[in-house]
């Protein structure tokens, strides 16, 4: 009996079945982790979602706090941006999102809505407008308003009527868009290169 070898690029046949195996199987976690970089850069490098060849960019802040000065939108801290992974999967697929025990306001900036204002928050804001304001604009029956822009942000947040809300925009960053299944494409393509 005559055996016939086959050979690619110096690979056995079986040799190239294992890797494609290998490759398969790894699959779902390079797509995921595709997709969650994909997400991330919506957050700190686009400032927006690609959408049909054009940049849907998120609504601006109503204030800029010297503290968000320079950043992106929704990219304050970092934590928004680190929250987004794999959550799970399996041979078929693969979901990639943000526990919302970890971060909980990441469902409000993805699907907008209203915060109603407590007192805890009025605290805050008080706290911040003392922060900010110069010891002339807060003395007691001084009318003149502070020079600070910083300042009289905090204290209008602070007078904000009983039962009131805060808008919160929506600034959806995960989203199912065709550059997000081109990046998939070129994921997969490239893995599969490697093998061939």
């Amino acid at each position: 009996m005559t055996k016939l070898s086959i050979k690619h690029s110096g690979r056995s046949l079986n040799d190239l079945e294992k890797q494609l195996k290998k490759v398969l199987n790894a699959m779902p976690t390079v797509i995921g982790q595709a997709a969650v970089s994909h997400f991330q850069d919506n957050i700190t490098k686009r400032q927006g979602v690609p959408s049909s060849g054009s940049l849907q960019r998120f609504k601006n802040r109503v204030f800029e706090s010297s503290r968000g000065r320079g950043k992106g939108i929704l990219n304050d801290t970092g934590n928004l941006v680190d929250s987004i992974k794999i959550i799970s999967r399996n041979q078929n697929s693969v979901n990639v999102g943000i526990r919302a025990s970890e971060i909980p306001y990441a469902k409000l900036h993805q699907q907008g809505g209203k915060i109603p204002i407590t007192d805890k928050m009025r605290k805050f804001f008080w706290a911040k407008y003392y922060q900010h304001a110069s010891p002339v604009g807060r003395t007691r029956g001084n009318r003149s308003s502070s020079i600070n822009q910083e300042a009289d942000f905090w204290k209008a947040m602070a007078l904000k009527r009983k039962n009131s809300t805060i808008t919160i925009p929506k600034r959806q960053f995960m989203d199912a868009t065709p550059d997000l299944e081109k990046a998939i494409l070129r994921t997969i393509k490239t893995e599969m290169n490697q093998i061939i």
